[in-house]
């Protein structure tokens, strides 16, 4: 028990210490100065931040100037409004493989400063009460590890003097891979997937969703929906990553 607890000591200062603070977290570059986003120049300088041009429901960057992408005009959304930092495509989908399926939990909180500096800016005059990330089922939990939506939940709610509670929500159908689906797949496959277990930490509440990448916003729809029913005030989605809305999502 005692080499155990030993092994982990030192398991956690390598990932604190030795691996994330020199080394870009994509392509391990070493680096000349500590980034708050752990990534090199130029890793960072392939990233595409999401500004102006997107959806003002689920803030996707979109292809036109309409003010609303065709995915949110023909399905309802119960979140009030979703932000993303960058377009989910190349740097973005390694940082996110590698905290999702590499075990670079550290990342977390590389994530979570983007997502500081979004929520900064987007969410200006909105009053959160409470954060949840996305919640998996305890099988895939053990099978990964770890939550990585909660562990950029913490992080971020850490620096934004915020309450984060992962017992809130709890994810109570297994699912298939939602990457897999298409639009209308997918709210199927997902629909009464969530259970909120503490209602007296929603009701009247306005609820910040926290997870690493949105598509087509089914799962936190689903999420919003049953914080909703447990009457929550508002529910907001604040991730790391969104697809571009594709033209062909209008068929799902």
């Amino acid at each position: 028990m005692q080499k155990k607890k030993l092994k982990e000591f030192f398991r956690k200062i390598l990932e604190e210490i030795f691996v994330d603070k020199y080394n870009c977290i994509v392509c391990d570059i070493e680096l000349q100065e500590k980034s708050k986003r752990g990534l090199c120049q130029e890793c960072e300088g392939k990233l595409r931040f999401i500004s102006d041009k997107i959806c003002k429901k689920c803030g996707r960057l979109q292809l036109n100037e309409a003010d609303y992408c065709l995915t949110c005009k023909e399905h309802k959304r119960e979140f009030d409004f979703a932000r993303s930092c960058v377009v989910y495509d190349d740097v973005a989908k390694e940082i996110v493989r590698g905290i999702k399926f590499g075990g670079k939990k550290y990342c977390a909180k590389y994530i979570a400063n983007f997502l500081i500096e979004k929520y900064q800016s987007a969410f200006a005059g909105v009053n959160i009460d409470v954060i949840v990330p996305v919640p998996l089922t305890k099988k895939k939990k053990i099978l990964r590890g770890y939550n990585q939506s909660w562990e950029i939940a913490k992080k971020f709610a850490e620096a934004v003097d915020l309450t984060a509670d992962d017992k809130i929500v709890a994810k109570v159908k297994d699912t298939q891979e939602q990457a897999r689906l298409s639009g209308k797949e997918r709210e199927e496959n997902i629909l009464d997937a969530f259970e909120v277990k503490l209602f007296d930490k929603v009701e009247d509440k306005s609820v910040l969703i926290i997870d690493d990448v949105m598509t087509t916003g089914s799962t936190a729809s689903e999420i919003a929906r049953a914080l909703k029913k447990a009457k929550a005030k508002e529910v907001y989605l604040l991730t790391f990553a969104s697809t571009k809305y594709r033209v062909e999502e209008k068929e799902d």
